[in-house]
């Protein structure tokens, strides 16, 4: 028996994951809106996903039953139907212990590479026996771009992963990420693609930190690079006016500031810092 609950929160996309930590299955799982996610659970782990998400940024605001539990509230009506039920569950089971085809399907078919990519290092790929968590595989699949829903679904021994994005009439940018300032890199994170630096390297604007290039080098094809970095680095200059007018416009020049340091000039006011640019490929 299966339920459907919504989780709610700023980072509802990472509620998959949690629940993988904490050794809970999910079946599918889909966004309806940027800070919520439904995942499909066991009925029997119901309790158990409410202590993990009680007291922390998460908030299970639906339950609803679906699939297998939704039938039998059917099937308690009819012997005949609950007695075809159980052979046919009997003979999927027995047919789909091993993966003897792939299908990516849905509006975000054309993620097939990614998608049997990130199978195939799950250890799910042709003769494989049928993944029993698919729960890290679900993550990695909603990381893709403008992905909103990922579920799997079995028959016989044809596994299909269907796959759904938001919008998928503008083209994908398959270029590298480049520094956005001259600095150093505070953060990078890389889904897809092959790093040239790590944090805590010295990086020129415009300079390549993730690649379009393979592991292997293999550049005939490029991949799909998702990432992002924040690069940190040094400003200085002096404004005119009241302090808080001069804070207020280099917040404006420069936006983000880890460090920032005001000193009263003849003129004004001398700003001084660290400020943090961002820049990001396919991924948000």
């Amino acid at each position: 028996m299966q339920l459907e609950i919504t989780v709610e929160s700023l980072s509802a996309d990472r509620a998959v994951d949690r629940l993988a930590r904490e050794g809970i299955r999910v079946y599918a799982a889909r966004r309806p809106r940027k800070n919520a996610v439904v995942l499909r659970i066991d009925a029997k782990d119901r309790e158990k996903v409410f202590a993990i998400f009680k007291g922390t940024c998460y908030n299970v605001c639906e339950v609803a039953s679906v699939g297998v539990k939704r039938r039998l509230d059917g099937l308690v009506r009819s012997i005949g139907l609950a007695v075809g039920f159980v052979l046919f569950f009997a003979g999927i089971l027995f047919a789909e212990g091993r993966v003897l085809g792939l299908e990516v399907v849905g509006s975000g078919a054309y993620y097939e590479r990614e998608v049997r990519e990130i199978l195939a290092r799950g250890g799910v790929r042709k003769f494989s026996p049928q993944p029993r968590d698919i729960a890290p595989l679900t993550a990695e699949i909603l990381s893709l771009p403008r992905v909103e829903f990922c579920a799997f679904h079995r028959r016989g021994g044809t596994l299909t992963v269907e796959v759904n994005v938001s919008d998928d009439s503008a083209p994908l940018a398959r270029v590298p990420l480049l520094s956005p300032a001259t600095g150093v890199v505070d953060e990078l994170v890389v889904v897809r693609g092959t790093p040239r630096v790590a944090e805590g390297e010295e990086v020129t604007e415009g300079q390549e930190l993730v690649s379009c290039e393979s592991a292997a080098g293999e550049n005939v094809l490029p991949v799909l690079v998702i990432a992002r970095v924040t690069v940190a680095y040094p400003v200085s200059r002096e404004y005119e006016g009241e302090e808080a007018a001069a804070r207020a416009q280099a917040t404006l020049d420069f936006g983000v500031f880890r460090e920032i340091h005001m000193s009263k000039t003849e003129r004004g006011w001398l700003v001084e810092g660290i400020a943090l640019k961002t820049a990001s490929v396919n991924l948000a």
